[in-house]
């Protein structure tokens, strides 16, 4: 009989761990979009102020340390000349298999107006784009509001279920 007992209670918190698990992943969009927000208005800064050329752009934020955008690491920080700004842009966030499409969509096109065109047109773009992205973050907030406790207390009942089924 306590084996059966301990049965149960390892499978319902093997349920609660799924939970939790799924729980987190909602937890880890809201994250990247923000972090994503901060970096374009970041960005913004630094082009308003000074008119930070693309590449001093990339150095900085690679210096910035963000936890889930680890696309920027893989862009280079110098100049090259056989080498387009743009499409290593494009190509770090699509291969990227942990942003979701919405994200990549935004991305790609926050990434295509930098070093683009003048100041103005710059900010243009990035304003446009952080809009998208403010957007999608209150999207992933509430998804993971709504979803969150929902993943957690499924989890938790379906082990109890199971559990309960093995005794």
């Amino acid at each position: 009989m306590l084996i059966r007992v301990f049965a149960v209670i390892m499978v319902m918190l093997c349920g609660t761990f799924c939970g939790i698990n799924y729980s987190e992943k909602l937890r880890k969009r809201v994250i990247f979009c923000s972090e994503a927000e901060k970096m374009m208005q970041l960005c913004e800064i630094m082009i308003r102020s000074s008119g930070t050329e693309v590449y001093k752009l990339v150095d900085r934020l690679k210096n910035e340390n963000y936890t889930v955008l680890r696309f920027i690491d893989e862009l280079s920080d110098s100049y090259s000349a056989d080498e387009n700004f743009r499409e290593k842009w494009s190509a770090a966030v699509s291969e990227s298999r942990y942003i979701c499409d919405e994200e990549k969509r935004v991305l790609t096109d926050f990434g295509s107006f930098l070093g683009s065109t003048d100041i103005s047109g710059q900010l243009d773009g990035i304003a446009m784009q952080l809009e998208c992205m403010h957007g999608i973050f209150q999207q992933r907030l509430a998804e993971y509001r709504q979803k969150g406790r929902l993943y957690r207390s499924l989890g938790m009942l379906a082990g109890l279920t199971v559990g309960i089924a093995v005794i």
